[in-house]
Parts: structure tokens; sequence; C-alpha cells
């Protein structure tokens, strides 16, 4: 095992990948976990406050889900549709980074002070 270096952190895929089916609407789309990067800018949001839920929810989306790429205008539409299945598709991108129903509570209080 060598010491964590640059070439090392260059060539790890470390963040995992899925498929989430949508029965629902007989699709599916391709999610990725995020990165601390990531991670740092969606906290950035939360604690803002001139954003929302909304703010969060969209740019958590947009890291997220990487087939298809979704744009403000693709969410917009994807929010006139089933909260359900919406919600579904979180709470999947949620587990993936190790989000439990505790913490995405948390995140939800925070918003509503």
């Amino acid at each position: 095992m060598d010491y964590l270096n640059k070439t090392i952190l260059n060539t790890i895929a470390d963040v995992p990948e899925k498929e989430i089916e949508i029965p629902e609407w007989d699709a599916k789309i391709r999610v990725k976990g995020i990165s601390k990067k990531v991670q740092v800018e969606l906290a950035r949001i939360a604690s803002d406050e001139s954003k929302d839920a909304f703010d969060y929810q969209k740019e958590l989306l947009k890291a997220s889900v990487i087939e298809p790429q979704l744009d403000d205008e693709m969410i917009e539409l994807l929010y006139e549709k089933n909260a359900t299945v919406i919600d579904r598709i979180f709470i999947e991108i949620s587990e993936m980074n190790g989000a439990t129903e505790e913490v995405q509570a948390e995140i939800a209080e925070d918003f509503q002070d």
C-alpha cells in the first residue's frame, strides 16, 4: 500500500454511481454520489438565509443526476410531476451519500427555521 499522493487521487473513482428506475414513467436516470467539494457547496446553500429548500434540491439534482444532465428548465418540468416519485429520487440520492432519514429531517428542519 502506497502513501496517498496526486497520482492515486487522480485515479480514484470512489464516488458511486447507480441507475434509478422510475416505473411510473417507464424511464430511468443515472445518479452519482457527491464529492466533499459538492457537499460543502450544498451546505453553504443550506445555511444561506436568502436560499430555500428548492435551491438546495435543484443544486443537488444538478450535481447528482448524470444521465440525463438536468438544467433549470428540466428541473422545473420535473417539479411539475408526481411528488412521490421525486421524493423517491431524493431518498435514493441521499442514501448513496450516507444521509440517513434523520439527517434528511434535520436538513428539512433547518430550512423551516
